[in-house]
C-alpha cells in the first residue's frame, strides 16, 4: 500500500522546483502588486478612482468595450516569452522574472478595484481579471514548469558543470504547449465573451 501512494504521488524533483521558484516569483510579484496599489496615493490615485468609476459606469449601462484581438495578444504574448525563453539559458532567470511580473499586474489590477470600492471591488475584479486566470494560470504554470527545466538542463551543460544531459523538445511537450496555448485562447474568450455579460451586474452591485 505504501509503494503504491509513493508511486501514485511520485513527481521528479526538478519539476517541484521549478514549480516552486515560478510559484515563488509570482507570489513575490503579486505582493509587490499589493503594496503598490495600497501605497499610491496623491493625483495619480483620485485619476484612478475616476477612471475605474466612469469604466464600470459605462459596464454597468451595458456599454463594456470589447477586443478579442487584443485580449489573444496579451494572453499570447507572456506564453510566447516562455516558451522561448525555454531554448536558452537565460530563462533560468528570465522565467521568474516573467511570472513575477504577470503576478505584479494581476494583483495590481485586482487590489485598485479593492482600493476604490472596498471588498465589493473584488467582484468585477474577479469577473475581469479573477475569471479569465483560472484558465490562463494553468496554461502559463505548465509551459513555465516545462521551459524552466529546459533551461536549467542548458545551463548544466555550460562548461563548468560538467553535465552532458539531452535537452529533447519531443511530442509530449509540443502536447503540453498546445494545452497552453488552448487554455490561454480560453481566457481571451472568457474575457471578451462572459466578463462583458456579467460585469454589468456588478457594476450595479457595486456602484
Amino acid at each position: 500500500m505504501r509503494k503504491r501512494t509513493e508511486k501514485g504521488t511520485n513527481w521528479p524533483p526538478e519539476q517541484r522546483l521549478a514549480l516552486l521558484i515560478l510559484g515563488g516569483a509570482f507570489l513575490l510579484g503579486g505582493a509587490a502588486g499589493c503594496l503598490f496599489a495600497a501605497l499610491a496615493g496623491g493625483a495619480g490615485a483620485q485619476e484612478l478612482a475616476d477612471y475605474l468609476a466612469d469604466y464600470l459606469s459605462l459596464a454597468a449601462d451595458g456599454e463594456v468595450p470589447g477586443g478579442l484581438y487584443s485580449l489573444l495578444v496579451q494572453q499570447v504574448k507572456y506564453l510566447l516569452v516562455v516558451f522561448l525563453l525555454g531554448f536558452t539559458a537565460l530563462g533560468a532567470l528570465g522565467l521568474p522574472a516573467v511570472f513575477g511580473v504577470r503576478g505584479f499586474f494581476f494583483t495590481f489590477s485586482t487590489a485598485c478595484f479593492c482600493r476604490v470600492f472596498g471588498p465589493g471591488g473584488m467582484l468585477p475584479a474577479f469577473v475581469l481579471f479573477g475569471l479569465p486566470a483560472l484558465l490562463w494560470a494553468p496554461g502559463m504554470f505548465l509551459l513555465g514548469v516545462q521551459s524552466l527545466g529546459l533551461s536549467r538542463g542548458l545551463l548544466r551543460r555550460t562548461p563548468g558543470e560538467g553535465g552532458r544531459s539531452g535537452i529533447c523538445f519531443g511530442g509530449g511537450q509540443w502536447c503540453l504547449v498546445g494545452l497552453s496555448v488552448g487554455l490561454s485562447i480560453a481566457a481571451a474568450l472568457a474575457a471578451a465573451w462572459v466578463a462583458p455579460v456579467l460585469l454589468p451586474a456588478a457594476a450595479r452591485i457595486v456602484l
